[in-house]
C-alpha cells in the first residue's frame, strides 16, 4: 500500500525538480483539479450510468479503465499539489472531513437513503 504523505512529499519533489513552484498559486491549482475533474466527467458524458459501470466492473472496458485510472490520477495529484502548495496534510484533512460527514450524515438517518437531508450542526 502507497502511503499518503510518501506521495505528497514525491508531488512536491516533482514539482520542485521542475521549478514550477514559482508558477503555481493555490487557485491555479484548484483551477486545474477542476479542469482535470471535467476531464474525467467527460469520459462518462451521455452514457447509461449504470450500463457504463456493468461494462467497466466486468474488465470489458479495458480502454475506458485506462482513462478513467489516469484522469483520477490527475485529479489526485492537483489535490496533493494543493496539500502542499498551502502546506496541509492531506490524510489529516481527509480524516477530518470524513468525521465531518460521520457527524453530518448520521447512519440510522440516511442508511439506504441517498435523499435524506443532513443533521445541522
Amino acid at each position: 500500500m502507497v502511503d499518503l504523505k510518501g506521495l505528497q512529499r514525491a508531488t512536491k519533489k516533482f514539482i520542485d525538480e521542475r521549478d514550477w513552484r514559482k508558477f503555481q498559486t493555490v487557485k491555479e491549482l484548484a483551477a486545474n483539479a477542476s479542469v482535470e475533474a471535467n476531464e474525467l466527467l467527460e469520459l462518462f458524458l451521455w452514457q447509461d450510468g449504470k450500463e457504463l459501470d456493468k461494462e467497466i466492473l466486468s474488465g470489458r472496458e479495458k480502454e475506458l479503465i485506462r482513462k478513467i485510472k489516469n484522469e483520477t490520477a490527475d485529479v489526485f495529484f492537483s489535490c496533493l499539489a494543493i496539500a502542499d502548495q498551502a502546506g496541509f496534510d492531506l490524510g489529516e484533512a481527509f480524516l477530518s472531513k470524513l468525521e465531518e460527514l460521520d457527524r453530518r450524515y448520521d447512519k440510522k438517518k440516511v442508511k439506504g437513503d441517498p435523499t435524506k437531508i443532513p443533521s445541522k450542526d
